[in-house]
């Protein structure tokens, strides 16, 4: 995962010896700035939010159709920025825990300070505070529900910031202009929907279906994107959630460099930069009467933690 393992890694463990404990940072370069370009940045990262004491992820503010606005808030992210895991990804003398294939969090308790962008000039940024892994995983699709401890209406009402909804459609047009606000990078990319890839694997996992953004739109995923909105511009929902590209520096199929695999089980390289955004409508096929997600829903297609 190009955005994701071995430099969240190194940057986990040098928030963890630095503070001996996780912090939210609320610093903005931008803060103060009345500048049109500055303003048109800050309004484009309204939302989202940076998980620095996690990882150096980057997430956003979330809710379902027809979720409560006095119900507990909800980040969207990529699950690999979880940091728990049985699978061990190193670099030196760092480390970072992974989810290996096949492998759930569902109702775990995680205590997480996180930030949130606002888009105000005068106060940037603000911090939140996580207290449950609702969901991860890195099976079928790399993707993570974190609980905080304030509802949507506590949020808006402090900050103002209301949350983007996340999206029921399965299918877009190819084509389909989108953007990717980073608040880890404080900035938003302009991509479009290149195709939807069935099968796509990257060191022992095997995700799908995906959907494939077009390489020629320099779009990116750098590291500390992972987890990134991808955010259909028409609607303003959130179709996805940057998850991988590749590095193009080892063989296809290898951490960082993921391989589509075709219908016959042969594999094709990604192309270098080539980045891929995991599908989040199944969230709705679990969910109950109050929104909440339940596992034990008729129907639910995400995937089970291990008995």
């Amino acid at each position: 995962m190009r955005n994701t393992l071995v430099s969240i890694a190194l940057l986990t463990a040098m928030v963890t010896a630095a503070h001996g404990q996780q912090a939210c940072s609320t610093e903005s370069e931008l803060a103060g700035d009345k500048s049109p370009g500055v303003l048109k940045v800050l309004a484009s990262l309204r939302g989202t939010v940076e998980m620095a004491a996690i990882g150096r992820c980057s997430g956003v503010l979330a809710t379902f159709v027809g979720r409560s606005s006095s119900s507990r808030a909800l980040v969207l992210s990529a699950g690999h920025c979880v940091n728990r895991g049985t699978v061990q990804i190193s670099s030196g003398n760092a480390s970072l825990a992974v989810l290996a294939d096949g492998d759930v969090l569902h109702r775990t308790s995680y205590q997480r300070p996180l930030t949130l962008d606002t888009g105000s000039s005068e106060a940037p940024r603000t911090c939140l505070e996580a207290d449950e892994v609702v969901y991860a995983t890195m099976t079928d699709g790399d993707i993570l529900l974190l609980r905080l401890t304030e509802t949507y209406d506590q949020i808006e009402r402090r900050t103002g910031v209301k949350p983007f909804v996340i999206s029921q459609e399965s299918a877009f047009a190819p084509g389909l202009p989108v953007r990717m606000p980073s608040s880890r990078w404080q900035n938003d990319r302009a991509c479009h929907v290149d195709r939807t890839i069935d099968r796509l694997k990257e060191h022992g996992w095997m995700w799908g279906p995906v959907f494939r953004l077009r390489v020629e739109d320099t779009c990116g995923l750098p590291h500390g994107a992972s987890g990134s909105p991808i955010i259909r511009k028409d609607t303003e929902e959130v179709i996805g959630v940057a998850g991988t590209a590749s590095d193009g520096d080892k063989a296809a199929c290898a951490l960082n460099n993921p391989c589509e695999v075709n219908p016959d089980g042969g594999t094709s390289a990604a192309t270098r930069g080539q980045p891929y955004g995991h599908f989040v409508h199944a969230f709705y096929t679990c969910l109950d009467s109050a929104r909440d997600l339940d596992l034990t829903t008729p129907g639910c297609r995400l995937p089970k933690p291990k008995m």
